[in-house]
Order: structure tokens, then sequence, then C-alpha cells
């Protein structure tokens, strides 16, 4: 606790203030004026709290489970729900693996250990995102924190991608799949199935949406909270037809368009939740073979590039923050490629 004395000297009066907390050491300052000792003292106790260190000298060093915990307060904290959940999943591995040892303790060896260990339980993905976690802690202890350290994680073998995965409905497919949606119990999967393959937005996105997002008459679906940035969705006719479809007679901006008005937390983070169940059953009842719901958004990707749509428009409509991840789809165009080269077939005959 801070505390702040006066005390008359031949000069004048100054002011001590004093801090005292539990596992850390004394610290005191002299001031002229008792404004100056009081923001002091608060500047000084609150950065104690939080992990930080007072004087011209930095500590070299922090124990692990600290500075995860200081990591998820500062950092994990003000993250998306879902990210956050997944950070404190992937802390929590680590906190397991390196529990009593300090920051400097953890050498690249440590760290391949956890990583080879780890692949024998979940796949390569999940194993990305516990090191990602741990390198990105290693760089705010280095950057932000002013520890003396080297990142464990920078020089070590990451786990390879998986093969990127892309399955698309064909149009028949399609078809038949929203006529088993049309009988699910849940009332709204057609629709909803049927607003994904229109918009390309992901599950979550879509399951998520409140009548305030959505313009009819502009024809757009405001996205302000993704998992990049955030985007406007332009909506086809047939979308627009959709959405009028379930749209109640009075309705205010934060109802929800799809979802009950009394949800989990499991699925406020991930609205998509509420359809699982009902949506893979649609799918085994379509016979329709390794099609998840996420390849919805696959397939009315892959159409729009046959339709003619320029990679920039697709990324800017599905929401990706970089040309790499449409590239997955140019394969699908080798045939409307073959198609345009005939078109020169006789030249310099």
């Amino acid at each position: 606790m801070a505390r702040i004395t006066k005390r008359k000297r031949k000069k004048g009066t100054v002011y001590k203030a004093e801090i005292r907390l539990k596992d850390h050491p004394y610290v005191s300052q002299t001031f002229d004026r008792l404004s100056d000792a009081q923001r002091w003292a608060e500047d000084t106790e609150a950065k104690l709290r939080s992990g930080g260190y007072v004087g011209d000298t930095p500590p070299d060093d922090m124990a692990f489970s600290k500075a995860l915990d200081r990591y998820e307060l500062e950092i994990s904290s003000k993250k998306r729900p879902n990210t956050r959940a997944r950070e404190i999943t992937s802390a929590n591995r680590l906190r397991e693996n390196f529990s009593g040892l300090n920051l400097k303790d953890i050498t690249p060896l440590l760290v391949a250990a956890f990583r080879d260990k780890r692949l024998k339980i979940v796949g390569p993905s999940t194993v990305q995102k516990d090191l990602a976690l741990l390198s990105h802690l290693y760089t705010i202890a280095i950057t932000e924190w002013a520890l003396e350290l080297n990142n464990p994680v920078a020089s070590i073998r990451k786990p390879a991608k998986p093969a990127g995965r892309l399955r698309l409905l064909s149009k028949d497919e399609a078809r038949h799949l929203l006529e088993i949606c049309k009988k699910s119990r849940n009332e709204k999967l057609y629709h909803y199935v049927q607003l994904l393959l229109h918009t390309g937005m992901r599950p979550s996105e879509g399951a998520g949406l409140v009548w305030g997002q959505i313009d009819i008459d502009a024809r757009i679906i405001d996205l302000t909270v993704t998992k990049t940035k955030p985007r406007r969705v332009p909506l086809t006719i047939q979308a627009v037809e959709i959405l009028l479809d379930i749209m109640p007679e009075i309705c205010n901006s934060v109802q929800p368009v799809f979802l009950p008005d009394t949800i989990s937390q499991t699925v406020q983070r991930r609205p998509n939740l509420f359809f699982r169940r009902a949506f893979d059953n649609a799918v085994k009842k379509a016979k329709i073979q390794d099609f998840h719901m996420h390849d919805l958004r696959h397939t009315a990707a892959s159409y729009l590039l046959m339709a003619g749509v320029d990679l920039r428009t697709l990324a800017d409509i599905l929401g990706h923050s970089t040309m790499q991840m449409v590239q997955r789809y140019t394969h699908l165009l080798d045939e409307h490629k073959l198609k345009a080269i005939d078109h020169i077939e006789g030249l310099g005959k």
C-alpha cells in the first residue's frame, strides 16, 4: 500500500511517498509538492501490481507462470472472445509444461521437446498456435517489459502446415442439401445455409448477425467484428429475399437474425454451434461426403471466381487479409483459361 507523509525541513515542507507491497521491495521517493507525490505513488503502485519494475535497472528474469499471467492481463484480455478463449487454452498447456521455470530457463531444446510431445496428442495447427503464443510472450517480454532474453521459439522447426482443404458443392448437391434443410427441426437452418451460399460469410459471422447490421435497401451486411478487418458484404437479390422471409414485422437493431434471445456463453463465442448438429444431420441425410459447414464459404468463393469475379474483389468480399488466401481457388479456373486461350488459336496462320 502507498503512504504519503508530510515532513518539515529547514528549506521547507516535503512529502515522502512510500510503497510497501507483499513480494515486492520497499520503494520510496520524496517530493516538494503533494500532487507530485500522489501521482508518483499511484503510478508506481499500479506498475508494481502489474509486474513492472521501478528504478533504473530492469529485472533480468521473471517466473514463467507470472509472465503468462501478465500477458493474459495485458495482451489476451484485449482480444476478441474467440481468440482470448483459444489463447487461454494454449496458455494452460504451456503453464503445465513449463511449470516452476523462469523465462531464462526455457531453451530451444525444451521448446522442441514440448512441440514433439504435443504433436502426439493434437494436430500441427494446434501446436502452431501454442508456439505462436509462446513466441509472442517472449517478444512482449523483450520489447515492452525490458527483459534481456532470447526467444527460444525462434530457432526451432515449426510443425508443417497441413495441406489446404477445398471441398465445394456441385449445383445438384447444393439443391439437394437445401431441400433437406427445409425439413430440419431447426426452422432457420434453410435460410442460414442459403445465406452463407449467397454471401461467402464465415459460419459464425452469419449465425451471429443482428438486424442492425443489415441494410436491405442498400443490399449490404455490415460486419464490424470479424476474424480479420471489418468489411461490408454485398447481398444478392435472392439473399435479400431470404432475409425478408424471416424478418419480423417489428424488430430492433440488436435483435438476432438467427439465434434465440437466450444462448449459452459457448454459442456466444461461436454462434455457428447453434446450427452445427442440424447441419451435420442434413449433410448426412443428403448423403454428401466429406462436407463441413465452412465448406459453404469455399463453395460461394469458388462459384464467384468461376463467374468471372477478380481475385482482389473476391478477397474483399470474403474478408481475406492477403491475396495468398484466395490463390487456393485459382486452379478452378483452368478450364476457363483453356477456353479463353482458344480464341487466339489461329493467330499467325
